[in-house]
């Protein structure tokens, strides 16, 4: 196995410079996607492309009975404009691979050649998830899929569409990598259950009545309101939610369109968010938020309108399979290299819905060249190269471990 990696490292190198120079939007990764099905190909895979526009699944079926296995990739970018200064940075204006999409592509590619070369070794079935569009998609993208006949009556992602599509219905267990500069390379880092948390995002317009700011008697001012909303919002997870749940809201964006400093503004307007672990939690936000927005609002004379955008579900692992890849990987790894927490993430991913269907881990790879590196979605980010086959035996470690414990379960 080392002697293939060693020689697998060149390659895997050329592949990742090649996808960062040239990232591409949500539901756009036309060339990404052309790049990985000639791949898998190539590997003698069976190939599915197109899946909500650019999606690939390859299935590598060992030809034995037994369970099936997924492995996952995400490959879009972030609009963010790279500063960084190595050989491969991006050439497109304005966009960069920031988030290490390109990374997972790359070292889920290896994977499939390396367990392609391997079918003796396992029972059942491989499938690999190349998905688009995990970070964001533009409304015209969007717009494109509900061409394509996909249902975008909630904001659509890749794994969601991906779900819709069936491909998860004979998904027996998953193991989802994200990549990390946070943590040094050759480690890991697997929480225990609750892995990363949801995100929903709100937008609540207060209307008053305008008027000039000398003669406020004269106009309904929506200010005031907008700011004991933002109180109430925020003593939510004090005053109504569980001690020992963990909820955090984020206003991040306070208007009032059109006004000025000396008038009593029209309209004021919130933009935020909130996270959590626990669907209840998120259940009983939803159902809060307008009646608090409402409530205020008419105390102060005022009218509100709440548009809230339903955004990724949490994360959360299945506890046995977390403990058997933390165990599997100290085994790969070294116990000293594999971080086994109850700590989880407050950021999101959309692949909690995966984690839904069917029983996995998702967990971190670690990136970083040095302590401070630059984190993800930053537009000085840059990963360890070395790390690239590091992924990949973490990927060939996972799908033959959970194949062979699985597989023994189920006889």
């Amino acid at each position: 196995m080392l002697k293939k990696m060693d020689e697998l490292q060149k390659e895997l190198e050329c592949i990742y410079a090649d996808l960062h120079r040239y990232p591409e939007e949500g539901f756009a990764e036309y060339r990404t996607a052309g790049i990985v099905a000639e791949y898998l190909k190539r590997c003698g895979l069976e190939v599915i492309t197109e899946i909500g526009l650019t999606g690939v699944v390859g299935i590598l079926d060992s030809g034995k009975p037994g369970i099936t296995v997924m492995l996952r990739a995400d490959m879009d970018s972030l609009p963010i404009e790279e500063l960084s200064d190595c050989e491969y940075a991006s050439k497109v204006q304005g966009r960069m691979h920031a988030c290490g999409h390109d990374a997972h592509v790359t070292m889920l590619l290896g994977a499939a050649r390396v367990l392609a070369e391997s079918k003796d070794m396992f029972s059942g079935r491989i499938k690999f998830f190349f998905q688009p569009a995990e970070e964001e998609s533009s409304p015209e993208r969007q717009k494109k899929l509900a061409e394509a006949g996909y249902d975008v009556s909630a904001y659509a992602s890749g794994a969601s569409i991906f779900c819709d599509a069936g491909l998860m219905e004979d998904v027996d267990a998953c193991a989802i990598m994200h990549v990390q500069p946070g943590i040094p390379t050759g480690k890991v880092s697997i929480s225990k259950t609750n892995a990363m948390a949801s995100s929903d995002m709100f937008t609540i317009t207060l209307t008053g009545k305008g008027g000039h700011g000398a003669q406020p008697q004269g106009a309904i001012d929506p200010v005031p309101a907008m700011a004991e909303l933002i109180s109430a919002i925020h003593m939510m997870p004090t005053r109504e939610i569980n001690a020992v749940e963990t909820c955090v809201f984020s206003i991040g964006e306070v208007s009032t369109p059109g006004s000025t400093w000396n008038a009593v503004a029209e309209k004021a307007v919130i933009r935020g968010g909130f996270r959590t672990f626990n669907q209840a939690v998120r259940d009983y936000i939803k159902k809060r938020l307008p009646e608090l927005a409402g409530g205020i609002a008419s105390a102060n004379r005022c009218r509100a309108h709440l548009d809230m955008i339903q955004g990724y579900r949490p994360c959360v692992n299945d506890a046995e399979l977390s403990a058997f890849t933390a165990a599997k990987l100290k085994e790969l790894l070294g116990d000293e290299n594999v971080i086994y927490t109850d700590m989880p993430a407050m950021t999101s991913e959309d692949c909690g819905i995966y984690l839904e269907k069917a029983p996995g881990v998702f967990f971190w790879l670690g990136i970083g060249e040095r302590e401070g590196a630059p984190a993800l979605h930053n537009p000085y980010f840059h990963m360890d190269l070395r790390a690239l086959t590091i992924g990949v035996q973490v990927h060939v470690h996972n799908a033959l471990s959970f194949l062979e414990e699985l597989n023994r379960q189920g006889e």
